[in-house]
């Protein structure tokens, strides 16, 4: 019976995704489709930089009043239970907190002392979207009440749509060549300041458009992509860099890193500076391919052909024989959906 449940979701989830062409859209079919098999009283679905594995962009089902300034200081913060980080680790990439504490959910610091009080969950069920060993995006979803808490067979019928999401996401972000341009939109650098509460305390008219592109402020705090990296930082990274598409389809790179406010560097470093800055085309392409499934092999040709080098080229190049070449590159070819070189440059130099 579970497994008849799942595959009749996955198989309906094929089908419903086929029609998404990007983030919101992809969200706006699973909620419902998965509600159809796995009740649940709110749920959110984000996109990670497949990379660092920070969140890029997230959605919800509705509001919740706030912004996502909490979530990111919880979920990036110190170790947990069922963090996402972990989460797509396992095989499958799926866990119920409260199979995962044996009925004791508040051993989770994120539940007790956050998801409980604030918003009155009783339980949360997250997976992570995961491809050839890389997440490319996180879901979690919620009951509250006197709702049961997640069951096995719940975690079991998630489970058997990791793929088929994983595969859906990677195609919505690569689907149309997105440009490379100045996020900025022509208003210089991009960088703000934020202090130990992330209130911006200083930024660049470049910084604010370049909010804009990011889908704008939510509830006066700053998108969700942003307060991810400066949550990496805080936790006690050198520097976080993540990748993320912009509501007009170009692709930014966020950088943050502690800001040090002496000299002689022994500040507490409280402050954080994010830079804004558009993805280098190369960094795009490798990107890009991840998402077609490439392998390690695969790709180094690739890349070759997108700078222009011909099959001796990269046979030399790579010590190879010019018919392996061949073969690595028809296996492209059929991967990327291209016949032809000319058709792989124009799927993926992107302009």
């Amino acid at each position: 019976m579970g497994a008849a449940r799942w595959r009749s979701l996955e198989s309906r989830l094929r089908d419903a995704l086929a029609r998404a062409r990007d983030r919101a859209a992809l969200s706006e079919l699973l909620y419902p489709e998965i509600g159809r098999y796995v009740r649940f009283d709110f749920g959110c679905f984000a996109t990670t930089d497949p990379a660092s594995g920070v969140i890029t962009w997230a959605s919800k089902t509705r509001s919740l009043g706030v912004g996502d300034e909490e979530f990111a200081a919880t979920e990036y913060g110190p170790a947990d239970i069922n963090k996402f980080e972990e989460i797509a680790t396992r095989r499958p990439s799926v866990g119920a907190l409260s199979l995962d504490t044996d009925g004791h959910p508040e051993r989770c610091r994120r539940h007790r002392d956050f998801m409980s009080p604030r918003f009155g969950f009783t339980d949360e069920l997250r997976a992570a979207f995961v491809s050839r060993g890389t997440a490319w995006g996180v879901l979690a979803l919620y009951r509250a009440g006197d709702a049961p808490s997640f069951s096995i067979e719940d975690v079991q019928d998630i489970a058997g749509i990791c793929d088929t999401v994983a595969a859906a996401i990677q195609r919505c972000l690569f689907q149309v060549p997105a440009p490379v341009r100045n996020v900025a939109g022509g208003a210089g650098p991009a960088v703000l300041v934020v202090d130990a509460t992330d209130r911006v305390t200083h930024s660049t008219p470049g910084a604010r458009a370049a909010i804009e592109e990011l889908g704008g402020w939510e509830h006066g705090q700053l998108p969700s992509c942003v307060l991810a990296v400066i949550a990496s930082v805080r936790a006690g990274s050198e520097h976080v860099s993540s990748r993320t598409p912009t509501t007009s389809g170009s692709w930014i790179t966020l950088l943050a890193s502690m800001l040090d406010d002496r000299l002689d560097g022994r500040s507490e470093g409280r402050d954080v500076v994010v830079s804004i800055e558009p993805t280098p085309r190369a960094a795009l392409s490798h990107l890009a391919l991840a998402a077609f499934g490439l392998t390690r092999r695969e790709v180094e040709v690739a890349l070759l052909v997108l700078q222009g080098a011909n099959t001796e080229n990269i046979a030399r190049t790579l010590h190879l024989s010019p018919h392996t070449v061949q073969d690595h590159l028809e296996a492209i070819f059929a991967k990327v959906g291209v016949r032809s070189r000319r058709e792989l440059i124009a799927k993926l130099v992107l302009t």
